[in-house]
């Protein structure tokens, strides 16, 4: 009946009336929804204020985390202002030290040309003197000239000529050690054929090259080197049975000349680059005791370690770049 009169009293006022038991339906309702605002504000204000946390814990991270940078960065522009000045020194001591050296080798070469001008004026003209005398002494002797006296005559042009040929020697062994160097890549083996066919094209031993790679050098320097060892190889190894010189490389950076011949005594070992110093006899073996030591002095100008040894019935002459050389 109630809800009879509930219903007829929305028709007449166009109005939906509830039943007390909807109504209260729906206020509970609504209160459960209040109930479920309230939660979800007070979890928004959570989360809001975990947010607000996070960023202050973010921004002081970032902001340690900035400072931390700032301060390597300081450090590494202080590390690279102290390189940079240590570089300008280094750079102005190797500007200083380069000049003092260029200075010392332009004054070692007006000593050498003084020297080579003394010696070829003030030195030779007693040794033209001494070979100009004896000729004279022997052709106003004429058929009366004992014969040991010719011989000593003989003996005495012999020597004057020699002493010349020593002169020239010790001055150019004082040049190599000024010259300037003029240091170019080259390909080994090139080089070796070159020097072989202009010099030992006829060589009464057959020499096998087996080279290959890039080498940094004087070109004329060290094929003048390479014809010293080489000729050094033939002399002592053509009257040997079967005679081979063989040019091969141990590494990259380590050529050997080697040869079958008679070799040298181990009494000379600490002479063999000496100038002048010869370990065979001159009747023996032709040469004045020039060839190593002019092959040494060019090698050690490109910091190119010589060695000279005895391997069984073999002596190998080996060239050995520095460790850190680019080949």
């Amino acid at each position: 009946m109630l809800r009879l009169l509930i219903q007829l009293l929305s028709f007449v006022t166009g109005q939906r009336l509830l039943t007390p038991e909807q109504a209260k339906k729906q206020q509970l309702e609504l209160e459960d929804l209040r109930s479920k605002q309230l939660a979800l504000e007070a979890l928004s204000n959570k989360l809001r204020g975990e947010m607000k946390r996070q960023q202050a814990v973010t921004r002081e991270a970032l902001k340690s985390r900035q400072g931390r940078y700032e301060k390597a960065i300081a450090a590494k522009q202080s590390e690279i202002h102290s390189l940079n000045e240590t570089l300008r020194q280094l750079s102005h001591s190797v500007d200083f030290e380069t000049q003092r050296q260029m200075k010392e080798n332009t004054d070692l070469l007006a000593q050498l040309n003084w020297l080579s001008g003394a010696i070829a004026h003030d030195f030779r003209a007693p040794l033209r003197a001494i070979d100009a005398y004896s000729f004279f002494l022997a052709d106003d002797l004429g058929d009366k000239v004992p014969p040991e006296a010719e011989k000593s005559l003989e003996e005495i042009r012999r020597n004057g000529k020699r002493m010349g040929v020593l002169l020239d020697a010790l001055i150019e062994y004082l040049r190599l050690g000024v010259c300037p160097l003029n240091i170019q890549s080259h390909d080994l083996g090139e080089i070796l054929t070159q020097v072989i066919n202009e010099h030992f094209d006829f060589s009464p031993v057959p020499i096998e090259v087996k080279v290959q790679g890039q080498w940094r050098f004087d070109k004329a320097l060290m094929m003048r080197t390479f014809r010293e060892l080489i000729d050094n190889a033939i002399k002592f190894s053509r009257d040997a049975e079967s005679p081979k010189i063989i040019i091969r490389q141990s590494s990259p950076n380590c050529l050997e000349i080697i040869d079958n011949g008679v070799g040298f005594s181990d009494e000379y070992k600490a002479q063999k680059f000496q100038l002048f110093h010869r370990m065979h006899g001159n009747d023996e073996f032709e040469g004045e005791g020039i060839g190593l030591a002019t092959a040494e002095r060019i090698a050690s100008r490109h910091h190119i370690a010589l060695r000279l040894n005895r391997v069984g019935s073999q002596t190998v002459a080996s060239l050995q770049l520095p460790e850190n050389s680019n080949t």
